[in-house]
């Protein structure tokens, strides 16, 4: 039996005549005929009785024509769905992100993504950029927004933007009636920053940037989320450190203000694996491509 064989026998059980299913389908009568012919001789069943002058389904080809509607129907929706996955329309991604990252750009490209694909399912976790590296090689995740430098030969990593870190200060500090903050100012002051153990490049380009300025920072606490960072130089622990986008949250008690002259500055990146072959995951590379055409923000590809 084959698929169009079906499709034939359908159009014949609409029109019960020959002549008018043949011309729907583009077919010689004769042709028509021999193909509902094999059909029946491949089932072992006769679908329909036939005169010279009526054409009628038999009990048997009534209830088949139920079943070869289903079928007709499983099919193509099976295409269908075949090719929007092909596509990369339908499926899973998993997408990593940073704690930061979800007040910078990711937002704008993930709900980017969703409205141009809302069939696909997606996953969102959070970790360090060396988790995500991690998460990639294990294929736990299928892209992860991470910051530079990381090096490993089996992702492919593309700058998204830079940003620069700003300090965060209690608003009773001395410093916090300055609009700008010199960085040698910060000599002998209590500093919050990342930690060592989760970020060795950046808090050795934080005692650079300090060592640079003339002085070795006094670091008092160290914490891994932004929000605790403010937290803590709220209670007046220290000044904390964090990146310009964070300042668009509201955090009581806490006062943001760039810091003149060269200092840390982080790029954002998206990571994938450099032999991934879905569909879905080129999809989302395309919508972050496309994004950078409308804002700018973005690097080309």
């Amino acid at each position: 039996m084959e698929f169009r064989q079906l499709k034939y026998f359908i159009k014949v059980a609409e029109e019960l005549h020959f002549g008018r299913a043949a011309e729907s389908l583009h077919l010689s009568q004769p042709a028509l005929s021999k193909q509902i012919q094999v059909l029946e001789e491949s089932l072992n069943i006769q679908l329909f009785e036939r005169t010279k002058h009526w054409v009628k389904l038999t009990i048997a080809g009534q209830k088949f024509l139920g079943t070869a509607h289903r079928i007709l129907h499983e099919v193509e929706e099976g295409i269908q769905i075949t090719r929007q996955v092909a596509d990369g329309e339908i499926g899973r991604l998993r997408i990593g992100f940073t704690e930061t990252t979800l007040f910078s750009l990711a937002p704008d490209i993930v709900r980017t993504y969703r409205e141009q694909y809302p069939q696909v399912e997606l996953i969102l976790t959070s970790g360090g950029t060396e988790t995500q590296a991690e998460a990639l090689r294990t294929h736990q995740i299928d892209v992860g927004f991470v910051y530079l430098p990381i090096r490993e030969p089996s992702l492919a990593i593309h700058p998204l933007f830079e940003e620069v870190y700003i300090a965060a200060l209690p608003t009773t500090h001395r410093l916090a009636r300055h609009r700008q903050i010199e960085l040698q100012s910060l000599v002998n002051e209590p500093l919050i920053f990342y930690p060592r153990s989760l970020a060795p490049v950046l808090y050795a380009n934080f005692i650079k940037c300090c060592e640079h300025a003339g002085f070795v920072p006094h670091i008092v606490q160290e914490a891994e989320l932004a929000q605790t960072r403010l937290g803590l130089a709220a209670a007046n622990v220290g000044i904390s450190f964090v990146l310009s986008h964070v300042q668009n949250l509201s955090a009581k008690g806490v006062i943001y203000r760039p810091l003149i002259g060269d200092f840390l500055m982080l790029k954002l990146a998206l990571a994938w694996r450099r032999n991934e072959s879905s569909p879905v995951v080129h999809e989302f590379l395309k919508v972050v491509k496309a994004i950078k055409f409308a804002n700018g923000s973005v690097a080309d590809f």
